[in-house]
């Protein structure tokens, strides 16, 4: 697997856990851990922009779309993959900002999230960046 930098940002830490391990497991090892928007928001900062962040958008607090919006405002992420049940009147919303900062919607994946499900969207991630016009 190409060497990615990673972003997740979940609340619960076994969820959090496991999605870690989960990038370990296929061989991404630069991944980024984040517990609440502030702690997400300071490793940017201290270690920059990631090629992939992760979150659901619906967090309680507003954290995930906040960090959707920094993420796309400052170009601090390439693509994003969100978590949990996503409501379709949410990705409508969503869809503007993403276009106009050029941050790629990579999918939607329930939770608990299925490895295989995961690694089919990193591998489509992987197969656009070696396309002569991939991004």
């Amino acid at each position: 697997m190409r060497s990615l930098k990673v972003l997740i940002l979940e609340h619960n830490p076994f969820q959090l856990m496991a999605l870690h391990q989960m990038f370990n497991a296929v061989g991404i090892y630069d991944v980024l851990t984040a517990p609440s928007l502030a702690s997400a928001v300071c490793s940017l900062g201290h270690r920059g922009a990631v090629d992939i962040a992760i979150c659901d958008p619906q967090l309680k607090g507003g954290d995930g779309l906040a960090l959707i919006r920094h993420l796309a405002l400052q170009r601090e992420a390439r693509a994003l993959i969100l978590l949990g049940a996503v409501a379709s009147s949410l990705l409508n919303d969503l869809e503007p900002l993403l276009c106009e900062h050029g941050l790629r919607l990579l999918g939607c994946l329930q939770t608990p999230v299925s490895a295989v499900l995961m690694r089919g969207l990193l591998d489509n991630y992987l197969n656009a960046l070696q396309q002569p016009d991939g991004a």
